[in-house]
């Protein structure tokens, strides 16, 4: 089954999102996915509706929304905060928890890109039984602030991003969230993925977050797969890793 879903966040804004839920009418696990950085619900040539699909003949719900400022969601853009982002996805968890579908002690938080490197500082709170990180994009805070400060300087406060404008008060926000030690304090199981010929995020990162996990850590590489894992060898690989992590725990 596949339903539209809403929910009014903390700060009185709707988020607007997907359920793929298996019509064996039990509670089953559940897939929280969070979007990478100006994406959305379905992802990069509807990367995350595929995986939810592929979930859902599994037996495993997902559920998929968009964070505040993009796809369907409400607000601009322009107004998206790193920490807006995190209480999204509290907010997300906590509904995701409270509905009959839900089985208790089988909640996964996953996410792509930035939304890898969001669902990594949300696990530290938020304890979730397993943990998806595909291709997480921590680079992105390295020189946020000082970017920031340089445009601000000559007083630049918006930059166009292919239509969007993104705000320097983003990365100002974002500094905050110093990726490693953010993600420590997690202690659950971990699936990170990276594709062999991801563009934006290098091995060096991948490796980083496998120290921080340490053993509860899985590191499988997808060869010739991007960042967003664009070709149908690279999708349907990193899927498998996926659904394989996930049946052997739930």
């Amino acid at each position: 089954m596949i339903k539209q879903i809403s929910i009014i966040n903390r700060s009185g804004h709707t988020l607007r999102g997907i359920l793929n839920l298996p019509d064996s009418g039990e509670k089953v696990p559940v897939v929280v996915n969070v979007h990478g950085f100006s994406g959305n619900k379905s992802g990069y040539k509807n990367m995350h509706t595929q995986t939810a699909r592929l979930l859902e003949a599994e037996g495993i719900a997902c559920v998929r929304f968009d964070l505040y400022g993009n796809g369907e969601s409400d607000g601009e853009f322009e107004d998206m905060s790193f920490t807006g982002c995190l209480t999204d996805i509290a907010d997300i968890t906590a509904w995701t928890k409270t509905q009959p579908w839900a089985r208790e002690g089988a909640f996964i938080l996953s996410g792509q890109s930035m939304g890898g490197y969001l669902a990594a500082c949300a696990a530290t709170q938020l304890k979730p039984d397993a943990l998806v990180l595909l291709c997480p994009g921590a680079g992105m805070w390295y020189g946020a602030l000082e970017r920031a400060e340089m445009m601000e300087a000559k007083g630049i406060f918006e930059v166009d991003v292919e239509g969007l404008k993104f705000a320097t008060a983003f990365n100002k926000d974002l500094h905050q969230y110093e990726p490693f030690s953010s993600a420590k304090g997690y202690h659950g199981p971990v699936l990170l993925i990276r594709g062999t010929k991801d563009e934006l995020v290098d091995e060096g990162t991948c490796e980083k977050y496998r120290e921080v996990y340490g053993d509860a850590c899985r590191y499988i590489t997808v060869e010739g797969g991007n960042h967003n894992f664009a070709s149908v060898p690279a999708r349907e690989a990193c899927n498998r890793a996926v659904i394989s992590f996930l049946k052997e725990r739930f």
